[in-house]
């Protein structure tokens, strides 16, 4: 599921609720705009962008005070990101004839235009020359989008103001149609290896233009459609985890991601699996680590006044999920160090968390259920400072403020997180060495 918004009529009239699922983004309809967050802190969410794309955002203003109240459109953080970073070898260009009638030759003579104008000889001389300059289609799409960025997100990327000084420079001063947005992106210039990631940045841009400006489209089936772009928040959390893990862990371990394993090939009840992440140790291929990422809210989460966890529900396919993964790599004859689940956590550390596999005492595998830390959402509710065996208690504490977001480290977060997978690992391997 995408969205979903249902009408229900209460005391207090009609009312609609919106459900969401594993989305982001924005999506648009008759007229009514969709904007849709992750359930995480908004530094977290920009946090994994930034993993996920190789870029970065400066977040200070002009004074370098982090600049706390700046919205955050998802898809003109993308263009403005991928401007930045192609246009670092310059804007596309080509080469095309420019004609020139004066006292001087610029390259070679214009014969036709000679014979025609030239002849008697009047003082000027027709002439043509190869010239390079920007493809126009290309820089009135770049131009119009970067226009139609709404808010003050531009301030974060320093480098684009000459970028956007060459673009007005070359600007043809006609708002791009449709046709110009086409010819842009399918431009000759683009299967040049320099700037073939144009491509992306084109396409971004064409989204911006679409959403923060009018194109022109009379037709009535417009009318009736929905539009607009949707991030995958699911796989925005492996990709990021990905990437913390090769940090944290890249001098002992190699790290595969959806390594394919095929289950009972030629059967015909034969299946692939893909486990998020495998580990296996340099110096000793046989040892192993099997985690699998879940971006979604463990439910029931309930904790008491010493913020133990009293009560969490888990997802019973996620837990056979990763226990069958245990189980093929052990017959595999590997030595499985540490298998587990990694979620988004909504407390910062989760109590009696890991014991060995299937709870077990002769088992030699560890299993661990952790993540990230991912911080507080505006209007939501803090469940550390919930009693769940008093539900006014609850009721008390269900309004807090964006002060918790502005508290919120993901740096913090993700070292905590690394330390904690270290004492796993430490503990792991004590178990592999037990009679």
């Amino acid at each position: 599921m995408i969205l979903a918004v249902e009408k229900k009529n209460s005391k207090d009239g009609e009312q609609f609720y919106i459900k969401t699922g594993l989305y982001a983004g924005r999506i648009t309809y008759s007229g009514v705009t969709f904007d849709i967050q992750p359930d995480c802190s908004d530094a977290l969410y920009r946090h994994m962008l930034k993993y996920a794309n190789h870029i970065y955002i400066d977040e200070t203003d002009g004074w370098g005070k982090k600049n706390e109240k700046n919205s955050f459109p998802l898809i003109e953080y993308l263009f403005l990101s991928s401007l930045q970073r192609v246009s670092v070898l310059g804007l596309p260009q080509e080469y095309s004839k420019q004609k020139y009638h004066d006292l001087k030759v610029h390259g070679g003579l214009d014969i036709q235009n000679f014979i025609k104008k030239d002849i008697p000889f009047k003082g000027k001389i027709s002439s043509q020359k190869n010239e390079r300059h920007y493809v126009q289609s290309i820089v009135d799409v770049l131009y119009a989008a970067l226009k139609s960025c709404k808010g003050e997100i531009e301030r974060g990327f320093k480098r684009l103001s000459l970028i956007k000084n060459e673009l007005s420079t070359s600007y043809s001063g006609k708002f791009p149609s449709q046709q110009t947005i086409q010819n842009a992106q399918n431009h000759k210039s683009l299967y040049n290896p320099m700037y073939v990631d144009f491509k992306r940045t084109l396409t971004f841009a064409e989204i911006v233009i679409r959403h923060n400006t009018v194109l022109p489209d009379k037709s009535k089936e417009a009318k009736d459609k929905a539009s607009g772009y949707l991030l995958d928040i699911a796989s925005l959390w492996e990709v990021y985890l990905e990437t913390v893990l090769h940090d944290a862990l890249k001098e002992e371990w190699n790290i595969s991601s959806q390594e394919e394993l095929n289950l009972y090939d030629g059967c015909f009840f034969a299946r692939s699996n893909y486990p998020d992440f495998v580990l296996q140790k340099k110096d000793d291929p046989s040892k192993v680590i099997i985690l699998d990422a879940k971006f979604k809210k463990m439910g029931s989460i309930k904790v008491d006044e010493k913020k133990r966890i009293k009560n969490a529900d888990v997802d019973r396919n996620d837990l056979h999920q990763i226990h069958s993964y245990a189980g093929y790599y052990r017959e595999k004859g590997c030595k499985v160090v540490l298998c587990g689940l990694i979620y988004p956590l909504s407390l910062e550390k989760l109590t009696q968390n890991n014991a060995k596999l299937y709870g077990l005492d002769g088992s030699k595998t560890l299993f661990v259920i952790d993540g990230i830390y991912k911080g507080m959402k505006s209007e939501q509710k803090n469940p550390a400072k919930m009693d769940a065996t008093d539900e006014s208690t609850e009721n008390e504490n269900s309004e807090i403020s964006e002060e918790l977001d502005k508290e919120y480290s993901y740096v913090k977060a993700e070292k905590a997180f690394i330390n904690r997978l270290q004492e796993y690992l430490n503990k792991g391997v004590d178990i592999l060495k037990e009679k």
